[in-house]
C-alpha cells in the first residue's frame, strides 16, 4: 500500500493562497534542501553581511520541514508576501489524522467534531463544520520578542473516515484577530478533488 503522505496536494484538494506562497517538498530531503537553499538566497540575498540572517532562516526552515516530516503531513506552504513588496511570514502544514474516537454512524460531522474537540471554536465554513483552536505566544527572533499566532483547524475529509488538520504559524502577528480572519478565509477556500486516501483516478 502506498504512503498516503506522498499524495500530491493538487491531486487531492485545492486551496486559495492569498499573495505569494511557495510549496516545500516533504519526505524528500534532497528536494527540500534545494528548495530551501534557493528560497533563502532569493529572499535574503548573497551579501556577506547577511550570512547570519541566511543561517537563521535556513535553520528555521529546516526545523519546520523536519517537524512536518515526522508527522502525517502531506503539504507545507510558506508565505512570502501578502502584496508585492509587503512581506507576510506564515506557514501552513496540512496533515491527515485519525479521529480521536471512532465516528458514530448516526452522528454528523459537526456533532462528532464537537465531541472530539469540545474546547475548540466551532466554525461553519463552505467545506462544512470546522473546529479551530488558536493561541498567541511570545517568540524571540534575533533577540527581539514578538507575538506569534498558532491556529489549528480540523475538519472531516470526504466520507468522514479521517480528519484533515491544518496548522498555521504566523510570526510577527501584531493583529491576531485580523490574521485569523485571513486564515479562516483560506481554510474556507478548500475544496476536495477526490476521496481522501484514494490516489488520483480513484484506483
Amino acid at each position: 500500500m502506498s504512503d498516503p503522505r506522498l499524495t500530491p496536494l493538487d491531486a487531492e484538494l485545492t486551496i486559495v493562497f492569498p499573495g505569494t506562497w511557495v510549496m516545500i517538498p516533504l519526505h524528500d530531503e534532497d528536494a527540500a534542501a534545494r528548495r530551501i537553499q534557493r528560497l533563502v538566497t532569493e529572499r535574503v540575498g548573497r551579501a556577506d553581511r547577511l550570512a547570519r540572517v541566511r543561517r537563521t532562516a535556513k535553520t528555521e526552515l529546516e526545523r519546520l520541514v523536519a517537524l512536518a516530516n515526522d508527522s502525517s503531513a502531506f503539504a507545507l506552504a510558506l508565505s512570502l508576501e501578502i502584496l508585492p513588496g509587503v512581506p507576510f511570514p506564515a506557514s501552513i502544514v496540512l496533515s491527515r489524522e485519525e479521529w480521536p474516537t471512532a465516528p458514530d454512524a448516526e452522528a454528523d460531522a459537526a456533532v462528532h467534531l464537537g465531541r472530539c474537540f469540545p474546547d475548540d471554536e466551532a466554525l461553519d465554513l463552505s467545506l462544512g463544520p470546522v473546529r479551530r483552536r488558536s493561541t498567541v505566544r511570545q517568540t524571540t527572533y534575533e533577540e527581539q520578542s514578538a507575538p506569534e499566532l498558532v491556529a489549528d483547524y480540523r475538519f472531516a475529509a470526504p466520507a468522514g473516515e479521517r480528519l484533515i488538520h491544518a496548522r498555521v504559524n504566523a510570526p510577527m502577528a501584531t493583529a491576531p484577530e485580523l490574521y485569523l480572519e485571513l486564515f479562516d478565509a483560506m481554510i474556507d477556500s478548500i475544496s476536495f478533488r477526490a476521496p481522501l486516501g484514494l490516489p488520483a483516478g480513484g484506483r
